[in-house]
């Protein structure tokens, strides 16, 4: 297909590299049995006689542009074009595949940082077996030879041969267990902006997410869920959808039922047609005022959830000369990925199979084993790509009900969510409130900070053995209690206050509210000591000429004290997250229309990069869905239940509220850090901090709107 070039603000940027298949499911075999067909010489890489790659990932695609960067890392280190390799997903999780803590999943920013080495060493592995038969074939020396162009060429003679004819003898031999890797000054893709390989299909609509896939014989079942959090069945009635053409069956599920029928449409009509009851709850009544006051009143209690305690803070507050204190707030957040949940299910009796946007493959194959009630070997996943991730996609329950409805009707079935479920079943970031205290000097120097959350756990359910022996959940003090600002005396601890909707990762998890509590509160301390909030944070950071980097490039870049448009103003913030460091400058006005953003300066610092163009890209969407979420996102309770349902009342920022957003990297050397979730967190304090310096008013709890700051 012809190249399709399209402005990233237009919607898509589309690839070059058309030539780079599109991911396919594929099983992984082990080498030994590959070898025999003479194309597999790494548990990650399969190369054709003709010198096509394949690169086995592991890595779940969800818009991020892992497989590109895979690929260039592949690529760069074998000596071929990135036109040779295609990617495949690997289908079952097996250890060459899983990362710590030992599982096959894509997320906290890992997709390509915790793959370079390997993915490198396997591709240097397969370059020196290569090289080494090829050394044997013209009987030369090895250290003579050079792999380049898809070939292991010869300089002295002229001579080379294609590395597709060299795989037989090559997959014959050991592989070094330390190849050495390519130097920096060898690597001509990797640093440097290559067109994504997904782009094309995407466009074209040729890519196929969960929702497209199709099974021969498939019928479709839509879940209906119920309206309050953890309600559970108590009836329906099978009669009250007898009307409505191609409806199959009805299989009840935990928290509601799947109306299975022979079209999508005909599942959808019967899922919000079928009489239905669930059993009430405890919080049948509950609301977000009243788990707001639960969880602010909590602030007052004692808590053995400590994370940091230096200094004797309580002392410090006592004498200072000054005290800033201040609470903050955040909502219940939904991810409102594009793609509902979905999963479809196969169930024979050979064993199960799965194809869904998943990601993370063993939860997903425990939980099709779990709902089967078979071993789960019998259990085979296939990753379809996704629309849309955020951490939401890590949630396994719809595989489970995929299988519990394939297995009672006796054919393959295509499960999913509708978006009212989606939304208000949903698995959100939670509600938190945090208040926190600061000491000031005569001299408005900060000598002692007091950071406490309050709030139901993040990973309570989503990863339970994260929670320490004290009780503490360290998302809830994640970037606060590690970060790199010198507080003086520093306590951070957190109360566990639950409430009935589940609680999962969101993008950046954790950071994510900090970012607004921490940064939003220093800019009030600034403030009380009189000075500049840059130069406040630069007096924080003074110790640390890495983090000062960051905030004096985006500071500059930003334009920080210079003049603006009459009615802008500016707001700074500075988070870490992920390994990787950030600080962003947002240039706001508050006017008749509300709060527009008209542009967002982003500095990010993740130590190296292997393809800048989808590095700006993921800090152009951190910023999008981060004031998103700023603006106007929020999931509030009444009678026990979600009030928002769709997009009518869950609102998304629309193209036309979208700033301009300027994306600088710096490439330290420093260890890899992250980059699809560190851009969020410095977004909502960048804008709180700008509001206040346009108007004088402090934005403590988000969404805007519920400050009454429309947008």
């Amino acid at each position: 297909m012809n190249a399709i070039t399209m402005n990233r603000r237009g919607l898509f940027r589309a690839s070059a590299a058309a030539a780079v298949a599109l991911s396919i499911p594929v099983s992984l075999p082990a080498r030994g049995q590959a070898a025999r067909n003479g194309d597999a010489l790494t548990a990650y890489l399969r190369i054709a006689q003709d010198g096509s790659i394949t690169l086995i990932t592991p890595v779940t695609e969800m818009g991020q542009g892992t497989h590109t960067a895979h690929v260039m890392l592949i690529a760069d280190e074998l000596g071929v074009p990135m036109s040779a390799v295609r990617t495949v997903r690997v289908g079952q999780p097996s250890e060459p595949m899983r990362r710590p803590p030992g599982e096959q999943s894509t997320g906290g920013s890992t997709g390509t940082r915790a793959w370079v080495v390997r993915l490198r060493t396997a591709a240097a592995q397969a370059r020196e077996v290569l090289t080494e038969a090829a050394a044997r074939r013209m009987n030369v020396p090895v250290a003579e030879l050079k792999a380049e162009d898809g070939a292991i060429v010869h300089a002295a003679s002229n001579r080379s041969v294609p590395i597709g004819s060299l795989v037989r003898e090559a997959a014959a031999l050991p592989l070094p267990e330390k190849p050495t890797l390519r130097p920096a000054s060898e690597l001509k893709i990797v640093g440097r902006s290559q067109p994504r390989i997904d782009i094309p299909a995407k466009v074209t609509g040729r890519a196929v997410f969960g929702m497209d896939f199709k099974v021969p014989g498939m019928l479709y079942a839509c879940a209906r869920l119920a309206p309050v959090y953890r309600a559970e069945l108590d009836s329906f009635d099978r009669a009250s959808v007898n009307g409505i053409k191609g409806i199959v069956d009805v299989v009840p599920l935990p928290r509601g039922v799947a109306v299975v029928a022979e079209t999508a449409w005909a599942a959808i009509k019967g899922a919000e047609t079928i009489a239905i009851r669930f059993k009430s709850t405890p919080h049948d009544t509950l609301d977000s005022a009243a788990f707001s006051e639960r969880m602010i009143a909590a602030l007052d209690q004692e808590t053995r959830a400590v994370a940091k305690n230096e200094g004797d803070v309580d002392a410090v507050l006592r004498a200072a000369a000054k005290t800033v204190e201040a609470v903050y707030e955040v909502p219940y957040l939904a991810h409102a990925c594009m793609e509902t949940d979905n999963a479809t299910a196969q169930v024979t009796n050979d064993g199960v199979t799965v194809w869904a946007p998943t990601q993370h493959q063993d939860w997903a194959l425990a939980e099709a084993a779990r709902a089967a009630g078979v071993d789960p070997s019998k259990v085979t996943i296939h990753t379809t790509l996704l629309g849309g991730g955020f951490g939401r996609r890590y949630a396994y329950e719809v595989v489970g009900q995929a299988v519990t409805v394939a297995r009672a009707v006796n054919r393959p079935v295509k499960l999913f969510w509708r978006r009212e479920d989606e939304l208000a079943q949903g698995y959100y970031r939670p509600a938190q409130v945090a208040r926190m205290r600061a000491a000031l000097d005569a001299e408005g120097k900060l000598t002692g900070f007091w950071f406490r959350a309050a709030g139901p756990s993040t990973v309570a359910e989503f990863r339970p053995g994260a929670i320490q022996q004290n009780g503490l959940d360290p998302q809830h003090v994640a970037s606060v209690a590690d970060s790199r600002y010198r507080f003086g005396a520093f306590r951070a601890d957190w109360v566990r206050v639950d409430g009935p909707p589940r609680n999962w990762i969101w993008r950046s998890v954790g950071a994510s509210q900090n970012g607004f509590f921490l940064e939003g509160f220093l800019d009030e301390v600034a403030h009380a000591a009189g000075k500049d909030p840059y130069r406040f944070r630069r007096e924080l950071l003074a110790h640390d000429a890495r983090a000062l980097k960051v905030l004096d490039l985006v500071a500059e870049k930003a334009g920080w004290g210079t003049p603006l448009p009459e009615g802008h103003a500016r707001g700074i913030a500075y988070m870490e997250s992920y390994g990787s460091l950030c600080a962003e400058v947002a240039e706001v006005s508050v006017g008749q229309d509300g709060v527009r953003v008209h542009r967002v300066v982003v500095v990010l610092d993740c130590g190296d990069i292997v393809n800048p163009d989808s590095v700006e890209a993921q800090l152009m969407g951190s910023v999008v869905q981060g004031l998103s979420a700023t603006l106007g996102e929020a999931i509030t309770l009444k009678n026990g239940a979600a009030e928002q349902r769709n997009f009518d009342t869950y609102p998304i920022l629309r193209i036309d509220r979208a700033p301009k957003v300027e994306a600088h990297v710096i490439r330290s050397g420093q260890g890899w850090g992250g980059v699809g979730e560190p851009g969020v967190p410095p977004l909502a304090p960048a804008v709180a901090n700008a509001i206040f310096a346009a108007t004088g008013r402090r934005v403590r709890r988000l969404p805007l709107t519920a400050e009454g700051l429309g947008v």
